[in-house]
């Protein structure tokens, strides 16, 4: 991967508006043998995953099809509205969650996409509800609970949100992110464990619950935190995704995931709404929706593929760690990004009427 290149000055200026950070990644071997491939912008989310887009997607897509990539990340999504509305759309692709899908798909800033560009051997391992008239779905994660197996042995482990809740029963400190995800899902299955009948729930009384945890309940401001906790012992038990746990599973930490009532987050592939280079787009959408190409960030990132087909590319190892996995699907649920996506608001001033922090 060929870092430090300057990337293009319009660019440049509209991310840096938005003050997003920018880095570039460039295909010269590639652009050398094809300098009529055109360019494509891809926007994603950082970090370690996007370092394994980078190495099993975005660079071998660069090098077999001659486009030349660059990338850009650490937008949000307020920032990302703004830049498609004002008409200087330069990203070409964005990774983002399902609710931030559904809501700029409702706001018309989307490209649809062309399903007819994307070969059928992608197509046959997509569930019906995750093909989406304005995303390709890639990966998932799972929001799970995890505990800590010296504080908390695995024959007398918390097995659902209810058991997390009872202080009487397992006490110790718990752990969760607050402002930017508050656990309002999981509170509410702690008042009915019915994963059948999560949504709509009362956010009211989802606050209410969280709440009555008190002073057992530590809230972070990031994951990775709540990780340092989990692994450290300062938390018994965590509210935290699934990617999260398996480092510290790799590094031999006394952790382990419960997977019963875990919720999975989808995350998509999407063509803003004036995007430059939208032909290839489509095309490195068709390339990254093979089976085989999903299926080679699970071991990077934990993240499990959509595509039930690229199981058939991972090994049973990473694939227990995953959402998705055969073995443990039937023990979550999807999320409702519909009502993830009307409800972000008064989530939000829900959190901030719970003045725990």
């Amino acid at each position: 991967m060929l870092q430090g290149r300057q990337i293009s000055g319009r660019l440049k200026r509209s991310l840096a508006a938005l003050s997003v950070t920018v880095a570039l990644v460039g295909a010269g071997a590639a652009v050398a043998q094809d300098k009529n491939a055109g360019e494509l912008v891809v926007l994603s989310l950082g970090g370690s995953y996007q370092d394994a887009q980078s190495k099993e997607w975005f660079k071998p897509f660069a090098e077999q099809s001659g486009v030349k990539v660059s990338e850009a990340s650490g937008y949000n999504f307020a920032k990302l509205k703004v830049m498609i509305e004002s008409g200087n759309v330069e990203a070409d692709v964005v990774d983002i969650s399902a609710d931030t899908m559904t809501a700029l798909a409702e706001a018309g800033l989307l490209e649809k996409i062309d399903w007819s560009k994307i070969p059928a051997s992608c197509q046959a391992g997509i569930p019906a509800d995750m093909k989406k008239a304005f995303a390709l779905p890639t990966i998932q994660w799972a929001m799970v609970m995890a505990y800590n197996t010296s504080k908390v042995p695995q024959d007398k482990a918390p097995k659902t949100w209810a058991d997390f809740w009872n202080v009487e029963a397992f006490p110790g400190k718990r752990a969760s992110i607050g402002a930017t995800r508050p656990p309002v899902e999981q509170a509410t299955l702690a008042i009915n464990g019915d994963l059948a009948k999560l949504y709509p729930f009362d956010l009211n009384a989802a606050f209410d619950k969280i709440k009555s945890l008190g002073s057992a309940m530590i809230f972070a401001d990031g994951y990775a935190q709540v990780a340092q906790y989990l692994a450290d012992g300062e938390a018994d038990m965590v509210i935290i995704p699934n990617g999260r746990v398996g480092p510290l599973v790799a590094a031999g930490r006394p952790v382990a995931i419960n997977w019963n009532q875990h919720l999975t987050f989808p995350n998509f592939f999407a063509i803003p709404k004036g995007a430059p280079n939208k032909d290839n787009a489509m095309k490195f959408l068709a390339y990254v929706c093979q089976p085989e190409v999903l299926a080679k960030i699970a071991a990077p990132t934990n993240y499990g593929p959509i595509n039930v087909d690229a199981y058939k590319f991972i090994s049973p190892e990473v694939a227990k760690l995953l959402p998705g996995n055969p073995e443990t699907v039937a023990l979550g649920r999807p999320i409702d990004t519909v009502f993830l996506s009307k409800s972000r608001p008064d989530i939000a001033k829900g959190w901030a009427r719970l003045a725990v922090r």
